[in-house]
């Protein structure tokens, strides 16, 4: 009986590091950037770069495939006539977020996220130096004087004028950025190592630069496309989850041992919260224009194509906000323990 216990205990141990490494690239079981988070034993999050999304367009399209596109020419050759050629279609939803979250309520959610991830890393057994102790630091002065502009401008870019209108990036407190996957050089070369340097040799701890995307809704579209001689018809059917996604996430490590890399760790695909919250869902034309007035201050697009309304209180947003990345940050801090002590 004991070895039988033995044998589930470690199945549930494999099974458990083989989903935290499936969920992230890089880093994990396997990865670029397990070299850096080797033997690490500390981390801390001087970044964390979150939008969240208030605005969303989401696009299917749908090509003919090429056994078909052969199919239908063939067809139209036996009856003389010529096919137009392969067929494509799309569909496309639109949703806003209605929830009165105003630009200091996304502040405060960024905060707590940060608390979040520190707590996960933390219960996974590593150690996590706070901000506010790490920003006291003599070493890590030249870090928020070189940073503290590029901060400023991508900050300033989330205004109170913005809230509704695409992506409100935020910073938790204490935060910067510092570069994500479109920065032409990370780091800034040898001036910025020697700068790492100082910084590693009074922490003893690795960096965690985090860059995310939050939205407040999950749209699936299924688009059927029945392409033949005569033309094509198309068939579209959507549904609207009231469940909140992490829809994009890059990261990279800077420790010790080295860091960070060309490419950036990465969510291999969108991270879907398990809990629906309580919204109302609905189509609303009137609606939509006076929320689009709302949103942009210079001139408000059409609503003909009839956006669909995601409408909840501000306390079901940021709960159902605050449950999606806890259990992200379950997952992160698994995968990082994987890497970081390779279990």
């Amino acid at each position: 009986m004991s070895k039988f216990i033995l044998s589930v205990f470690l199945f549930a141990v494999s099974a458990n590091a083989l989903i935290a490494q499936e969920l992230f690239n890089g880093f994990g079981a396997k990865g670029f950037y397990n070299k850096s988070l080797k033997s690490q034993e500390s981390f801390y999050i001087p970044q964390m770069q979150i939008g969240f999304e208030t605005y969303v367009e989401t696009k299917e399209v749908k090509n003919e495939s090429g056994l078909s596109s052969f199919a239908n020419t063939m067809a139209a050759h036996s009856k003389g006539g010529q096919y137009g050629g392969k067929q494509s279609s799309s569909a496309r939803v639109t949703t806003i977020l209605n929830a009165g979250m105003e630009l200091e309520d996304f502040q405060v959610l960024a905060n707590d996220f940060h608390v979040i991830l520190e707590n996960e890393i933390q219960k996974a057994g590593l150690t996590i130096l706070k901000m506010e102790d790490v920003n006291k630091m003599e070493s890590f002065q030249k870090v928020k004087e070189k940073y503290s502009d590029k901060t400023d401008k991508k900050q300033s870019k989330a205004n109170p004028d913005d809230v509704g209108f695409g992506t409100i990036k935020v910073y938790p407190s204490n935060t910067l950025f510092m570069f994500d996957e479109s920065s032409m050089m990370k780091g800034g070369g040898p001036a910025f190592y020697g700068m790492m340097k100082k910084v590693h040799s009074e922490t003893n701890a690795g960096m965690i630069l985090q860059n995310l995307t939050i939205d407040f809704s999950t749209v699936e579209l299924d688009v059927q496309l029945d392409a033949g001689v005569k033309g094509k018809s198309t068939t579209a059917e959507m549904k609207i989850l009231p469940k909140m996604r992490i829809t994009y996430n890059t990261m990279d490590f800077i420790t010790p041992k080295g860091g960070p890399n060309s490419a950036p760790a990465s969510l291999v695909g969108e991270f879907v919260s398990d809990k629906e919250y309580n919204a109302k869902i609905y189509s609303d034309k009137n609606k939509a224009e006076s929320l689009f007035k709302q949103f942009f201050s210079l001139s408000a697009p059409n609503v003909d194509f009839d956006p669909r309304i995601i409408e909840m209180s501000k306390e079901d947003y940021i709960a159902a906000a605050k449950h999606l990345f806890t259990e992200y940050s379950k997952e992160f801090a698994k995968t990082l323990v994987v890497g970081a002590k390779g279990k």
